[in-house]
């Protein structure tokens, strides 16, 4: 097997990262990179780790999103499940699985394969059964909402409508497609066709934040229109508030499209500014300490790479 080369890439997450702290990028992109390797650095080792770490916030949206789709393919099947059925067969043992593996400490030689709950690692939660009670009860919420709400507007779906989208679950390469000759990191959580639409549905548990779901919708947009051909005006999008059980559907004209792309240019042409010779195809990133450290201290505090900045931050407070 050859050696495996680190792609310049852009997608959602990266840019929200890289606006909030050009270091917390770094580290996520080019600090972890190698660090599974048994000749890393320690510092490589620790990014690597730490990179591979989750919180419970996004435990939960996992596991509702696992209980949802659970909950559409049994009824595709003509089977009949409930949002109690759908609790106790794939959310509860998900979320008891990994928040065990994050407490036995499983991560520490193998942070690819077990889960490592931030909240665990930097001993933030004060109140652990408090945790787990309103994260199950949100779920539930959320499956109960899904199926009162959701499944009746999409339970006539069929598998073979449904677009297969490549997840970290799945292995390999996760769901991308090239523009301008960029990778973009494109993962929706829901697609399909009917006749020449394109239907987008994206689930969320938490919080309502409209104005940045649209923003992340019309990268999945481009996904349609790049990789499978649609027409803008054949492409529906859904955010769907699960909890709240609220949906926000829209489409976007083209100057919407118009000005994503923009964004997205002037967010992939920062970047590449923190590259040697501002060369994506080589992608060797500027020396550490070029990459800034972010102007706000409460970014830190909800940083995975916290570990890694607090001397430095010491001192410059």
């Amino acid at each position: 097997m050859g050696e495996l080369k680190n792609t310049f890439s852009w997608s959602f997450s990266a840019a929200a990262d890289f606006d909030q702290c050009r270091r917390r990028r770094y580290w996520s992109k080019y600090g972890m990179w190698g660090g599974w390797g048994r000749n890393a650095s320690t510092e490589q080792k620790t990014a690597y780790r730490l990179c591979k770490m989750d919180n419970r916030w996004g435990l939960m949206g996992q596991a509702a999103e696992n209980a949802v789709m659970w909950v559409l393919k049994q009824h595709q099947l003509g089977k009949a499940a409930d949002a109690d059925a759908a609790w106790n067969t794939i959310a509860r043992p998900f979320l008891t699985k990994k928040w065990n593996e994050s407490n036995e400490g499983f991560w520490r030689t193998q942070p690819k394969q077990f889960c490592c709950l931030r909240e665990h690692y930097y001993k933030t939660m004060e109140d652990e059964n408090g945790a787990k009670r309103q994260i199950a009860a949100q779920i539930q919420n959320c499956i109960a909402n899904f199926i009162g709400k959701v499944l009746p507007r999409i339970g006539s779906i069929q598998p073979n409508q449904e677009f297969r989208i490549a997840t970290p679950d799945t292995g390999g390469d996760v769901e991308h497609f090239i523009y301008e000759g960029v990778k973009i990191y494109s993962i929706p959580d829901y697609a399909y066709r009917i006749g020449d639409q394109i239907h987008i549905h994206d689930w969320k548990a938490g919080k309502i934040k409209a104005e940045q779901h649209r923003l992340q919708l019309s990268l999945y947009a481009l996904w349609a229109i790049v990789k499978h051909g649609a027409k803008l005006e054949n492409i529906f999008l859904y955010v769907e508030y699960l909890n709240e059980g609220q949906v926000l559907p829209f489409q976007l004209s083209e100057t919407e499209m118009e000005e994503a792309k923009v964004r997205m240019g002037t967010s992939v042409g920062e970047m590449t500014e923190y590259l040697e010779d501002f060369d994506r195809e080589k992608n060797v990133p500027l020396p550490k300490d070029e990459w800034e450290l972010t102007d706000d201290p409460q970014n830190c505090t909800q940083c995975n790479f916290y570990e890694l900045c607090k001397a430095e931050l010491a001192v410059r407070d």
